[in-house]
C-alpha cells in the first residue's frame, strides 16, 4: 500500500529550527514534522524556510507544484514572521510610521490565495495556529547588542508597552482562525495546548521566546496527531 503523503509550507517553526541557550540557532533533528511522520507512518515533504513570510510560500508552491499535488494535505504555517517589524529602523526613528513586514490585510488575502491554489492543486490545505510568544524574552533577544537609547526608543514606540508585540501576534492568529471558518479549512488549534501546558507555555519556548523548543514541537506533533487527520 502506498504511505500516505504530506506536505507543509511554512517558516523557521516548520522547519524545526530552535535556539539554543548559548543563542545557536540549529535544526532540531525531530521536529514536530518528523515525529508525525514517524508516528503515523507518513512521508513528508517539508518545505519550512527560516525567515519566511506568506508572501515566500507562492513562490515555494509555484517550484513544488508537482510535489503538493501529490500531498493528501499540505499544512500552512505562517504569520510569525508576517506580523514581525524592522526594529533597527523604529530604534532609529520611533516617531516615524513603521509597517510589519507583512501588513494584516495582505496577509488575510495572501492566506486566502495560497489556500486557493493548494485547492487547485488537489491537496486538502491544513492550516496551523500560532503557538504565543513571550514578548519580554523576544523584546530582550531582538535588541541585544543595542544600546540603551535604541532600546528607549522601540519601547517609547510601543507606548512603553512591550506587551504590544504579542496583542499584534494575536491579530494574525484571530485572522488565521476566521480565515478558516470563512473558507472551511481545518485549523489545528496549536495555541491553546501551549496555552493550557501545565508546565507553563514559556518552557515550550526557546531563549528567544518565539520558537518551540523540543517540547514544544512534541505538543505541536501531538496537537496535530489529535485533531484526527492522520
Amino acid at each position: 500500500m502506498e504511505r500516505v503523503r504530506i506536505a507543509a509550507l511554512g517558516d523557521s517553526i516548520t522547519k524545526g529550527v530552535v535556539l539554543s541557550e548559548e543563542n545557536n540557532y540549529s535544526v532540531l533533528e525531530h521536529n514536530f514534522m518528523d515525529i508525525i511522520s514517524e508516528s503515523r507512518g507518513v512521508e513528508v515533504d517539508n518545505y519550512g524556510r527560516f525567515g519566511s513570510t506568506i508572501d515566500f510560500a507562492h513562490h515555494v508552491l509555484k517550484h513544488h507544484e508537482s510535489d503538493i499535488a501529490g500531498a493528501r494535505y499540505t499544512f500552512i504555517e505562517y504569520g510569525g514572521n508576517d506580523c514581525d517589524f524592522y526594529w533597527k529602523r523604529i530604534a532609529q526613528n520611533p516617531q516615524g510610521v513603521h509597517f510589519p513586514k507583512t501588513g494584516l490585510d495582505e496577509f488575510r488575502v495572501s492566506l486566502i490565495s495560497l489556500i486557493e491554489r493548494v485547492r487547485a492543486l488537489g491537496s486538502v490545505p491544513v492550516l496551523l495556529s500560532l503557538p504565543p510568544i513571550s514578548s519580554s524574552s523576544y523584546f530582550d533577544y531582538f535588541s541585544r547588542g543595542m544600546n540603551d537609547v535604541d532600546r528607549a526608543n522601540i519601547l517609547c514606540w510601543m507606548g512603553g508597552d512591550v506587551e504590544r508585540i504579542s496583542r499584534w501576534h494575536e491579530s494574525y492568529n484571530e485572522v488565521l482562525f476566521d480565515v478558516a471558518e470563512a473558507m472551511g479549512v481545518v485549523i489545528c488549534d496549536i495555541t491553546h495546548p501551549f496555552c493550557d501546558y501545565s508546565g507553563g507555555w514559556k518552557n515550550l519556548l526557546c531563549v528567544d521566546g518565539i520558537h518551540p523548543n523540543m517540547l514544544g514541537h512534541q505538543l505541536i506533533a501531538l496537537s496535530i496527531m489529535n485533531n484526527g487527520l492522520l
